[in-house]
C-alpha cells in the first residue's frame, strides 16, 4: 500500500534543511506512513527570509517582520509564492497533504483557500490536496488574502493544529483562530513554546491523524478501483515490515520507566572507538523538545555517536532535581556502556541549546550537585562531560533576571516562582566555573531577543579567568532558536562546520 506524500513548509528565517531538523523528532519512526517533502521559499535565493514580507502597506519598504501582531499588513511577495505553489504542485505533485510551521503554517492556511475541493485544479483554484497540518500558525492579517477563508468548501478538509501554550512568538489564541477557519479541526496541544513539538502526546496524536489520512486515502483508491498514484511507494502501517533497529537505540534512563529516555544514533561502522555527544534540546524547561532537533542525527553523520536526551520539564510536571538528575544519569549511563556502544569513554561531550544549554553547563560546572537515590551509577561513574558545546544558552539566573524572563526558564526549572537571589546564584553557571572545567565551544547572536548574548559572554569570560580552553563566537545576526541553522544565510549558517573543525582539533579526525 502507498504512503502519504506531504509538502512541508518552513517558517520565517527558515529553510528546507532547518525544517527537516525541526521536524526530525516529531516524524521519527513514521517512514511507513508518510514521505515529507521539504522545500525552500522561492524568495530565499534573493536574500529574503520567508514566503513573504509583512509590511504596513503596498508601498512600504521591506522589513524583517513575520507579520504576527496588531495592525493591518500587506504581504509583499505573496504573488510570487502563489505562483510558485501552483507551479510546484503541477510539476512535483501530487501531494496528499501540506504541513507548515510558523509562517509556513500561515501559508498552509492560505493555500487551503486555493484548493480545488473536487480535486480538479483550475486557474482560480490551482491546488489539490486532502488534509493540512499547522504548528504555530496564525491567520492572515492581509485583508485581501483573508478573503480566501470565506471558501467554506475549500476548508472542509481534515486538519490538525499543534499549539504550544507557552508560545511567545505566535499566541495560542492566534493559532486557535486559524484552526477555527477549518471544519472540525484536531487540536494537539503541548506546554512548550514556538517549536515543532514532539511530546509523547503530540506524537501519538499526529501519528493517529496520519494513520486516519492514510486509511481514507486507500478507501478512496479502493472506491475508484485504481492503483493510486504511481509517484508514491511504501508499505502500509499494517503490512509494513518492522523498522530495523540498526543504527538507533531507545534507552530508558531509569529502571522500571520507559521515559525519560535517550535516543542513541550511531554513525557508520568503525573499527575504532568513536566520540559520543549528549544533546539537550531547548524549550525553556517547559518542554525538552525545543530547538536543536535533528542534532543527534547530524552528529552521527560526522562520525560521532549522537544521543538525544529527554529530561524532566514543566510539561511532564517535573522540576529540579528531576531535570538535573536525568542529565547526570544520561551521562553516567553512556559512560558505563561506552564499551558496548563503541564509544571512547574519555571523549563524551554535551551539546545544549537555549535552556538545554543551561542544563548542559550546570552538569559541566556542578557534576555532583545532586545524586538521585535511584542512580546506582552515581557513586562510581562521573557525570562531568569531557567537552561542552553551547548554542545561544541560558547560563545565568541573575543576569537580566526578572520573573518570567527568558520565557520563565528559571521558574520552570524550579517549578515555582518567588526565587530569591541566593538560590538563583547557586544555579547561575557563570559563577561556578573552575580549572577542572572541560573545554567549551559557545555561540550566540547579538540580536537574540529572547536570551541576551551576555549570558554566553559571561560564561566565556569565566572560562578564560579559570584558564579553561574556550571558543566563543558572537554572530551579528540571527533569531533565537536557530538550532543547527543548516542552510541559513550569513555566518551563523556555518556554525556547524566551525564546530566540526573544533571537535577535530580537540578529539582528532572524526571516524
Amino acid at each position: 500500500m502507498k504512503k502519504l506524500r506531504i509538502l512541508s513548509l518552513h517558517g520565517y528565517h527558515g529553510s528546507a534543511d532547518i525544517l527537516r531538523g525541526q521536524m526530525a523528532s516529531l516524524v521519527a519512526g513514521m517512514d511507513s506512513l508518510a514521505e515529507f517533502v521539504y522545500v525552500d521559499a522561492p524568495s530565499l535565493a534573493a536574500g529574503d527570509f520567508g514566503w513573504w514580507h509583512a509590511v504596513a502597506n503596498v508601498n512600504a519598504p521591506d522589513a524583517e517582520d513575520p507579520g504576527v501582531g496588531p495592525g493591518a499588513k500587506y504581504y509583499k511577495g505573496w504573488q510570487r509564492t502563489r505562483d510558485w505553489a501552483a507551479a510546484y504542485f503541477a510539476e512535483q505533485g501530487p501531494f496528499d497533504g501540506v504541513f507548515g510551521f510558523s509562517q509556513g503554517a500561515a501559508l498552509t492556511g492560505l493555500l487551503t483557500g486555493l484548493r480545488a475541493p473536487d480535486g480538479k485544479p483550475t486557474a482560480a483554484k490551482p491546488l489539490a490536496f486532502d488534509f493540512a497540518v499547522m504548528t504555530g500558525g496564525f491567520p492572515s492579517i492581509d485583508s485581501n488574502l483573508a478573503k480566501l477563508y470565506e471558501d467554506k468548501a475549500g476548508y472542509a478538509l481534515p486538519s490538525a493544529h499543534i499549539i504550544g501554550s507557552s508560545d511567545y512568538i505566535v499566541r495560542p489564541a492566534d493559532s486557535r483562530s486559524l484552526a477555527s477557519r477549518f471544519q472540525d479541526p484536531v487540536l494537539l496541544t503541548h506546554s512548550g513554546g514556538h517549536v515543532v513539538a514532539a511530546t509523547s502526546e503530540v506524537r501519538q496524536g499526529f501519528r493517529a491523524f496520519l494513520e486516519e489520512m492514510l486509511r481514507k486515502k486507500h478507501a478512496r483508491k479502493d472506491a475508484r478501483g485504481d492503483g493510486g498514484d504511481s509517484r508514491q511507494s511504501g508499505d502500509s502501517p499494517i503490512h509494513a515490515k518492522p523498522a530495523s533497529p540498526t543504527g538507533i537505540l531507545e534507552v530508558p534512563l531509569w529502571p522500571g520507566r520507559s521515559h525519560p529516555s535517550m535516543r542513541v544514533v550511531f554513525p557508520r561502522a568503525s573499527a575504532k572507538p568513536r566520540p559520543g555527544m549528549l544533546v539537550f534540546q531547548g524549550g525553556a524547561y517547559a518542554t525538552c523538545m525545543g530547538s536543536g532537533g535533528g542534532s543527534a542525527e547530524w552528529l552521527a553523520e560526522q562520525g560521532v555517536v549522537g544521543i538525544r536526551v529527554e529530561y524532566g520539564t514543566r510539561g511532564t510536571d517535573e522540576a529540579y532535581p528531576a531535570n538535573y538528575s536525568d542529565a547526570a544519569r544520561a551521562m553516567r549511563l553512556v559512560r558505563s556502556r561506552a564499551g558496548e556502544w563503541g564509544i571512547d569513554p574519555s571523549r563524551i561531550g554535551v551539546l545544549g541549546y537555549s535552556a538545554g544549554g543551561h542544563l548542559a553547563s550546570l552538569l559541566s560546572t556542578q557534576p555532583d550537585r545532586y545524586r538521585h537515590p535511584a542512580d546506582d551509577l552515581a557513586a562510581t561513574v562521573s557525570a562531568r562531560p569531557d567537552l561542552v558545546v553551547l548554542a545561544y544558552p541560558v547560563i545565568s539566573f541573575v543576569d537580566g533576571y526578572s520573573a518570567g524572563a527568558f520565557v520563565s526558564s528559571a521558574e520552570n526549572f524550579f517549578g515555582h516562582g518567588g526565587l530569591d537571589e541566593k538560590l538563583r546564584r547557586e544555579f547561575s553557571n557563570e559563577l561556578h566555573v573552575d580549572g577542572n572545567h572541560p573545554p567549551v565551544f559557545i555561540w550566540t547572536t547579538r540580536d537574540d531577543a529572547l536570551v541576551p548574548y551576555t549570558h554566553s559572554q559571561r560564561f566565556a569570560e569565566a572560562c578564560e579567568r579559570a584558564h579553561v580552553p574556550v571558543a566563543y563566537t558572537l554572530f551579528p545576526r540571527g533569531p533565537h532558536g536557530m538550532g543547527l541553522a543548516l542552510g541559513a544565510g550569513g555566518d551563523v549558517g556555518r556554525w556547524t562546520a566551525t564546530l566540526k573543525a573544533w571537535l577535530e582539533q580537540r578529539w582528532g579526525t572524526l571516524p
